[in-house]
Order: structure tokens, then C-alpha cells, then sequence
């Protein structure tokens, strides 16, 4: 299908339900139908997703995922605070905007077949993981005690790149990064300890063990790897 044909599908589909939901709204504006509005946002989100389904057929396609999920998802908090009255929710639930740009990025680098977008899905995934932990409980001091995630998120980031271009220099930087998040975490690990707020005791000493595992995990793999090409037949 030609990128013209597909862009007149998606672009007519979605006037035609936003045509749909305007008429909706005028018809029914005498009564609270009209807190559907955010519904057109909604729309507006999934005409511009619907085409990085493409990208398996036209990589170019895939990029249509970085817009796409977070208007989704604006639209989504939009209904949610429209229907409910509380448009307070968005001091909660912004942080999913950093998630869904997250998301938008590594459906991208599926699609796109791009391993390098793995590097800004890892690093705005953790940060919005993080943001949104700080922004429902309200410790936003915990970022002095979880700042080597910084770290962390780049190297797991750099290291899914290096495992799918398979290069050795790539998946080094990774280790080095880890090796950092984790000596940060070890620090942090006994200030922690000393921290009134429980959760913050047991998720520093828990993310030093996701650190180790991850380059424990990486030398096993590398050994694996090494192991496999020795024992390989030589082709005469």
C-alpha cells in the first residue's frame, strides 16, 4: 500500500470519528455529554499511532510511535479528569507523559529496527518510573539516594544497543556504567539505613542487587558467548 493511500485511510478514519464525536457533543450539550471532549485528543492519539504498526513493512513508519503514545495518553488523563471532576490528577499522573515518550521511543526502535533508540526509551523510562514514584508518594527527596539510576538507565541502554549490534566496545561502556551505578547504590545503600522512610531502605539495597545482576549477568553471557565460538567446527 502506498504511503499516500495509508495516510488518506488514517487521516479520513479520524475526522470522520471526530466529526462523529463533535455532532455527539452538540446534540447531547445540554447534558454532561460534553465531558467527552477529551475523546477527540484520544483520537487525535490513536490516528497518529496507528501508522508505526507499519513499520514492519516501512521502517520510516515506526517513528509515528514518539508522537503518537504520549497525545494517547494525554488524552487518556484528559478523559480521566474531564469525567471525574478532578483535574488535580495531573500533579499525579503527568510522570506517564515521560512513559508513554519512553514507550513511543522503544516501539520505534522495534519497528524502525533502530537499536540505538534504546538509549532515550531506557533513560526517559527510568526517570519517569522515578518521577512517578516521587510524584503518588510525595518523597521527592528520595533523589538523594537514587541518583545512580542516572547511571544505570544510560548503561542498560547502551547495553541493549551493544547486544543487538553486537559490538564488544558498546557492551564495555554498559559495564562501566553499571559498575558506577553500582558503587553509587553501595554508598547510598548505608545512608539508607539511617533514612526514617522504609520504602526508601528496602528499594536502595534492592537496586544494588539489580545492578549486580545485571553485571554478573553480563560476564556470564560474554563467557556463554566465547564458549560457543570455540567449540564451533571449523569449516574445511
Amino acid at each position: 500500500m502506498k504511503p499516500e493511500r495509508v495516510f488518506n485511510l488514517v487521516a479520513g478514519a479520524t475526522l470522520l470519528l471526530t466529526g462523529a464525536v463533535l455532532l455527539m457533543g452538540n446534540v447531547f450539550l445540554a447534558t454532561k455529554a460534553w465531558r467527552l471532549w477529551p475523546i477527540i485528543v484520544v483520537l487525535a492519539g490513536l490516528g497518529l499511532t496507528a501508522p508505526g504498526f507499519l513499520g514492519l513493512s516501512r521502517r520510516g513508519f515506526g517513528a509515528f510511535f514518539i508522537p503518537g503514545i504520549p497525545v494517547l495518553t494525554t488524552g487518556g488523563i484528559l478523559l480521566l479528569a474531564s469525567l471525574s471532576n478532578r483535574w488535580d490528577v495531573w500533579a499525579t499522573f503527568w510522570p506517564l507523559e515521560i512513559l508513554a515518550l519512553a514507550l513511543g521511543f522503544a516501539l520505534a526502535a522495534i519497528f524502525m529496527r533502530v537499536p540505538a533508540l534504546a538509549i532515550p526509551a531506557s533513560i526517559l523510562g527510568f526517570n519517569g518510573l522515578m518521577f512517578l514514584f516521587c510524584a503518588v508518594t510525595g518523597l521527592w527527596q528520595a533523589w538523594a539516594l537514587l541518583w545512580p539510576l542516572e547511571f544505570l538507565s544510560i548503561g542498560v541502554g547502551l547495553f541493549i544497543l551493544g547486544f543487538a549490534i553486537r559490538s564488544s566496545g558498546v557492551r564495555l561502556a554498559a559495564n562501566i556504567l553499571f559498575a558506577i551505578a553500582g558503587g553509587g547504590f553501595f554508598i547510598t545503600a548505608f545512608i539508607s539505613s539511617f533514612n526514617n522512610i522504609a520504602v526508601l531502605k528496602f528499594a536502595v539495597p534492592a537496586l544494588l542487587l539489580v545492578t549486580g545482576l545485571l553485571l554478573t549477568g553480563t560476564f556470564f553471557l560474554r563467557q556463554s558467548k566465547e564458549s560457543t565460538a570455540t567449540s564451533a567446527p571449523v569449516e574445511q
